[in-house]
């Protein structure tokens, strides 16, 4: 959604004329210059903090459970290692490199998703099988990330709107210079004249 607002805002932009596109471009400068927009790992990074804390005081060997249920947990535990450490640093760069961009931030926000369902099961998985100090910290952990996640949908929403509104000024901006600009009378076509040939008849003298 975010990047076909942003592309339908460079199409409406290329279509106004350069005087309503340079004062609409303007605004928008000043409008980001005067609202300073919290970036994005300030809204996520303690929680993710607080996931990374939890997940490593995790020992599956004091768990209660299965093999089969350890085996579960193993592969929880790498696919949020993964997340922590190799996806989310470059998304989180990119994003607050464009803190009011809704696209930039909108990679974050999935990826936290898909950390808080792994987050949630294992915290799941603790209750009565994990010592108990571990379940708690699970457990904090996956409130916070919940909370961090909802904060960035928040942000992420209300720039998808910024947007919204900077295309929908460029469009009657747009809609107000047709209006206003003079109409352009149809060229008339010139009619051309054919010079009439003159037929030449020869005669012979009678005999």
């Amino acid at each position: 959604m975010a990047r076909t607002i942003a592309l339908l805002f460079t199409s409406v932009s290329l279509l106004l004329p350069p005087s309503v596109s340079g004062r609409a471009s303007a605004q928008a400068v000043a409008n980001q210059t005067s609202t300073p927009v919290q970036p994005p790992s300030s809204l996520v990074q303690p929680a993710l903090d607080s996931v990374a804390r939890a997940g490593s005081a995790v020992d599956l060997n004091r768990w209660k459970g299965s093999a089969g249920a350890r085996d579960e947990g193993d592969a929880n535990r790498a696919s949020r290692q993964k997340d922590l450490q190799t996806t989310l640093p470059p998304l989180l760069a990119a994003a607050d490199a464009a803190p009011a961009s809704a696209a930039a931030s909108l990679p974050v926000l999935l990826n936290l998703d898909a950390l808080y369902s792994v987050l949630l099961r294992v915290t799941i998985a603790s209750r009565g099988n994990a010592p108990r100090t571990e379940n708690t910290a699970l457990e904090q952990a996956a409130a916070l990330l919940d909370g961090a996640r909802r904060s960035l949908g928040d942000a992420v929403l209300a720039s998808a709107k910024a947007n919204e509104q900077q295309v929908s000024d460029l469009q009657a901006a747009a809609a107000q210079q047709q209006q206003t600009a003079p109409q352009q009378a149809p060229a008339t076509k010139t009619p051309t004249t054919t010079k009439a040939k003159k037929k030449t008849v020869s005669s012979t003298a009678p005999h």
